[in-house]
Parts: C-alpha cells; structure tokens; sequence
C-alpha cells in the first residue's frame, strides 16, 4: 500500500466523504468541549454566544454538539444559567508528558482496540486523535489511519453510551444501574458496584467486574449485553482486598474461580510443538516435552467451557488428555463435524 492509499479519504477531496464528515464532526465536538472545560468550569459557565464566536459556528450549531457531548459521549455538561453551560474540570484527565516508547506503547494498545471495533465507536477515534497529537511522523500518519479504519463502520451508540456510564461510575466511585439482557433467561435490573473493567481478547467483549447489590454478590457483566444505564449519585469503596489479577488468576477468558478450577491437560503433535512453545497462553502452564517431539501443555483454569474454542482452533494437531469432561465434550464435536462434512 502506497502512502497516497493510506491517506485516501483523510485529506483529499476524492476520499469518503462520510470519513470526512466524521472527522470534521469530531474536530467540532473536540473544540466546543476544550471550551466547556476551559472557560467554563467555574460555576457561571461560558455563554453559547462566545463559543459560537471562538469556533466560527452558529449558537444553533453549539447548542446541537452540546447535545450530542451529552448524549453521544456521556459529557457531564452542566447547565450554569439560560444560555451559559460548562463541563466539571475532574471529568478530563491532566495532561501526560510521554516518552516516545511509552507513547508507542500506547499506540500498540491502540491497534488492538481498532482491532477490535466492528462498530463505530466516537471515544475511541476521539483517543486516536489525542494520540497522533504527541507521536512524531511517520507514526503519527499510522495512527491517523488506524482512526479512518474505526471511522469506516457503523455506529454503536448503545454501547458507546452505557460503556462511558460504567467507566464514569468506576472512576467516581460511584454504583451503576442497568438493564441486563444475558444470553439466556429474561432481561433483568441490576444495581452495581463496579471494582474493574478487563478487556476478553478470546471474545472481543468488555467485561464488567463488580458487587451486584440485586443479589449481594460478586457478579460479571458483558458491557455489550447493558441495554441502558444510569450512574446513580450513590457512593461505594472498592475493598482493599479485592486484587482483579488474582480475581481473574485461572480464567482462560473472563470466568473467575469462584465455581472451582480445572487442570487441563492437552498433547499436541510434533508439527505443533513449536508454535506452542513460542508463547504464553497462561500463567500457570507447564511444559513438557515428550521423547517423539510431542509437547504437553498443562494449565489450571477456572472450568472448561471458556478453553475449548481455543483448543479447537488446533485441529487435529491437539488431543485433550484431561479432564475426562473436557476430552468427551471436545470429542463430541469433532464428531458432529466430521459427520457434517461426511455428508
């Protein structure tokens, strides 16, 4: 790919023009919100007549972004008079002063993120942006193009809306109300502390870990299945005792431990060996080697159901040695796909 290609659609008037109309959105949205945040922490605001005048637009044009700071991207903008808004100065984040290897480092964590997006999805370009702003070119062009690639799908405003609820909430310390739909059962309300928010890798979901007063326990939410949410103004401490890593120590995926651990068991065949070596799929694993070339890895996991996709993937180069539960639900389903493909 040609550096012209890259660049198709960011700057030059033969591009997607639906690209283009984001991004210039965002730009506007980027610029009333600095001034909400600048001018207008203290308790009179700013007036729409001087942000209109700052930014060249409208006050119909300012009065619709303030809307959609709201509404899009959860902004907590306050209203501070008839005409005069502002945006609580704890709600952005001081500046960070990056290394160029830090910023890297956050531009890797970037790329799974887009990774990751099938659906548009404004904070996330929104941080793309913010990024590209401290990186040296030629990354900086590298991240200006990962932001075209989230630009292009389709929005997800449901979740863009409920996962800034959830993250407001965590970051106050404040309990989040929401509607549940799980994947089997009926849509229920829920009522939750949230103690941490880990990323599924396997499952390209968001997870929210925290103590859900409904039930008085600890309970795991799929951000994507929340339908709609509110931060409530009721206050909570996450405990000192709770450790997320150790919470999630034998989670294949997302599962905790609280139902028991597995040891898993699988031997892989000599072409696969290698591959397997090469990395980390769990921090309890251990390695074997056998005499014919033959590796066993072994891993203690929070049950078996989040492993199997994963041991599937492998093919015919696997074979699950233990548990016996494992081995037999693995076997069923390479039987039912041999006998698809059979026919």
């Amino acid at each position: 790919m040609t550096d012209r290609d890259e660049w198709d659609g960011w700057d030059d008037e033969g591009g997607d023009d639906r690209i283009g109309r984001k991004r210039d959105r965002l730009a506007r949205l980027l610029s009333v919100a600095s001034i909400l945040y600048s001018k207008g922490s203290g308790e009179n605001g700013v007036a729409v007549g001087e942000i209109a005048r700052l930014t060249g637009m409208t006050t119909r044009t300012v009065y619709r972004d303030i809307r959609a700071l709201e509404e899009e991207l959860a902004v907590p903008v306050f209203q501070a008079g008839r005409g005069h808004y502002g945006i609580d100065r704890k709600f952005f984040l001081p500046p960070l002063r990056l290394s160029v290897p830090e910023a890297i480092v956050l531009f890797l964590a970037a790329r799974l993120i887009a990774r990751w997006s099938d659906q548009y999805d404004a904070a996330v370009v929104s941080a793309f942006t913010k990024l590209a702003d401290l990186l040296p070119q030629p990354i900086a062009r590298h991240v200006a193009a990962t932001m075209l690639t989230v630009g292009r799908a389709g929005p997800n405003e449901p979740f863009t809306r409920n996962f800034a609820h959830v993250a407001q909430a965590w970051a106050d310390g404040r309990v989040v109300e929401f509607e549940y739909e799980p994947s089997d059962g009926e849509a229920r309300r829920a009522r939750v502390r949230p103690y941490f928010l880990e990323p599924d890798a396997g499952s390209h979901n968001v997870y929210l870990i925290g103590f859900d007063e409904t039930v008085d326990a600890m309970r795991t939410y799929k951000v994507e299945r929340i339908k709609t949410s509110t931060v409530t103004a009721d206050r909570y401490e996450i405990p000192e005792d709770f450790d997320p890593d150790a919470w999630l120590a034998h989670s294949w995926g997302i599962w905790s431990a609280e139902s028991g651990v597995d040891e898993v068991v699988l031997r892989f065949d000599a072409s696969a060996a290698q591959r397997v070596r090469e990395s980390v799929w769990h921090r309890s694993q251990r390695l074997t080697a056998l005499d014919d070339g033959r590796i066993e890895l072994a891993v203690t996991v929070a049950g078996i159901v989040e492993i199997r996709p994963w041991i599937l993937s492998w093919g015919d180069a696997v074979e699950v040695v233990a548990p016996p539960a494992l081995r037999e639900a693995v076997a069923r389903m390479v039987q039912r796909a041999a006998e698809r493909y059979a026919g």
